[in-house]
């Protein structure tokens, strides 16, 4: 768990300039990956939600970044969400270019409408979007924890967004994670947060079996859980992908952790592929009852749900 402040920041309108002018972007490198070259097959996800939960309307933006290494190049996908209440979620971004082989893959870029703010050793100021009417900005702040398992870190901000020049307070949480292709079902995790305050995070291992971890930061208490059991409680059809996806997860641990939530709104779509059965990603709005030890808390939160 860290307790810190982010690095000085310095002038955006350089650093965006920087990051676009040299390729260099935000997004620390994995430790396998230093001083290499493009890995073919290696996937780099890197995702940043903002998450207010405080008021109602409850408000999310998520960005999604996925960097894949490839013989020719580094594929990267771009995409971008906003949330608000009860509203149908628009996806404000959908890009897909590629770029010539890099030393460092992971690293994520700017392009279309979505920009970007740097400091000093690639940290993240701003990430923000401006076309037409849309005017739509998310800053991390201070770091309130951060949880590292096998092939993944997120780190908890305290974060800002601003739409419309309006500022929302909130948290920002920024998942980084890295996978080798054809590697089951990976990037599936879940921010819960309730009184106490709880702070609650559920990830999968990227191993068979359906197991998952689970980090909390409840009442200045950390805690972890190595094997978490997640399933399915009710599904749907999604007849566009022609397969069932999940509204109802349920987790529980052997020592302590018992719950479930439910997806209370969110966007869901299909991912290019072959087959009659397409991939799906979907980012929601998720609300439940969580137990630890004998203490029970309702939680609200964002979950990013993958299926190949």
């Amino acid at each position: 768990m860290l307790a810190l402040g982010l690095g000085a920041a310095c002038s955006g309108d350089a650093a965006k300039g920087n990051a676009e002018a040299d390729g260099t972007a935000t997004g620390a490198p994995p430790t396998e990956a230093e001083g290499s070259d493009s890995v073919t097959g290696v996937i780099y996800q890197r995702t940043l939600v903002f998450v207010d939960i405080s008021k109602d309307p409850t408000m999310f933006v998520p960005w999604d970044f996925e960097n894949r290494a490839e013989a020719e190049g580094v594929r990267r996908i771009l995409r971008g969400w906003l949330g608000r209440g009860d509203q149908q979620w628009d996806r404000f971004a959908d890009e897909e270019w590629v770029t010539p082989p890099s030393r460092t893959p992971w690293r994520i870029l700017p392009r279309g409408a979505t920009r970007m703010v740097m400091g000093f050793n690639d940290v993240l100021h701003e990430l923000y979007y401006q076309e037409g009417i849309k005017d739509l900005s998310v800053q991390p702040g201070d770091i309130l924890a951060e949880w590292s398992g096998q092939r993944g870190t997120y780190r908890l901000h305290e974060g800002t967004a601003i739409l419309s020049g309006l500022a929302y307070q909130g948290l920002v949480i920024d998942a980084q994670t890295v996978r080798v292709d054809g590697s089951g079902q990976p990037s599936e995790w879940a921010l819960l947060v309730g009184e106490g305050p709880l702070y609650l995070l559920i990830a999968d291992l990227e191993e068979p079996g359906g197991r998952h971890r689970a980090w909390a930061l409840h009442d200045e208490e950390e805690i972890f859980w190595p094997a978490v059991a997640v399933t399915w409680g009710e599904t749907r059809s999604f007849e566009r992908a022609r397969r069932d996806v999940p509204v109802v997860w349920r987790f529980q641990s052997e020592d302590g952790l018992v719950g479930e939530i439910e997806s209370d709104n969110g966007h869901v779509g299909t991912l290019g592929g072959e087959g009659p059965i397409l991939p799906v990603l979907g980012v929601y709005e998720v609300a439940g009852q969580v137990t630890i030890g004998e203490t029970q808390v309702t939680v609200r939160g964002f979950l990013r749900h993958f299926q190949r």
